[in-house]
């Protein structure tokens, strides 16, 4: 559990660093809680009001993250069990725009890692009312049993490895939204995202390699006959906070 709680500790302070190179050094840092009863940390910010988005007028979106943190399956690195990111308008918004989320406990028949989005569509929820009955969960929307809403949808994005992580997000609403970063120009903070995404990808890449070794393996040896590289020891340790 020592070990656990130290990887989450650095967990939080990653994610420290790339909220308040976005929203500015003021904004609330994440630490890492122990879940006794779960043998799991969560990881929040500290108090909990949000990363707070804004443009050169003030704030325009308020972004609420968490994470739950356990082992992985091999009880050696850091692993997300689960997670959100609901993206809120700012001040006082009240229902989420939309939400990122993820939960490896999932059942087989939704995704892993799925948005839900947030508001109206007569059209689609039209359509989820006159679904068949294939699956217990469209047969309970088709008999009444349950409402035909939106917000209730799951889309999936990426699986358990390859799934949005917080700095995808950021930058989307930055593009999207016209979020002014606190850390520099719009330029520089994507080259620090993409910094800290592609460490968030080989983290995950790393996952996938423990998790089929032999596939990777035969991988490597294609392409070592295919272009006549050189096999590198992979045997060393890498940290993950995969699923």
């Amino acid at each position: 559990m020592i070990e656990l709680e130290h990887q989450a500790h650095e967990f939080a302070k990653q994610l420290t660093e790339t909220v308040q190179f976005v929203a500015g050094p003021d904004t609330p840092g994440f630490a890492a809680t122990a879940v006794l009863e779960l043998n799991m940390f969560r990881v929040a910010q500290v108090p909990e009001s949000g990363v707070v988005l804004c443009d050169e007028t003030g704030p325009l979106l308020r972004l609420a993250v968490e994470y739950m943190c356990t082992w992985d399956g091999y009880e050696r690195y850091l692993a997300v069990d689960r997670s959100k990111i609901h993206v809120f308008v700012e001040p006082n918004g009240r229902q989420p725009l939309f939400r990122y989320e993820f939960d490896r406990r999932t059942t087989d028949a939704l995704p892993s890692a799925h948005i839900h989005f947030h508001g109206e569509h007569s059209e689609l929820e039209a359509a989820m009312r006159a679904c068949g009955e294939s699956t217990a969960r469209a047969k309970r929307r088709r008999r009444g049993k349950t409402k035909s809403l939106l917000t209730d949808l799951h889309f999936p994005v990426g699986g358990t490895r390859f799934r949005p992580c917080l700095e995808d997000v950021m930058q989307m609403v930055i593009e999207e939204f016209g979020i002014t970063p606190r850390g520099g120009p719009v330029a520089t903070t994507y080259r620090q995202l993409a910094e800290r995404r592609e460490h968030w990808r080989r983290l995950q890449i790393a996952t996938s390699v423990r998790d089929a070794p032999a596939t990777a393996a035969r991988v490597l040896i294609l392409q070592r006959h295919s272009r006549g590289l050189v096999l590198v020891d992979l045997s060393g340790d890498v940290g993950s906070a995969g699923g």
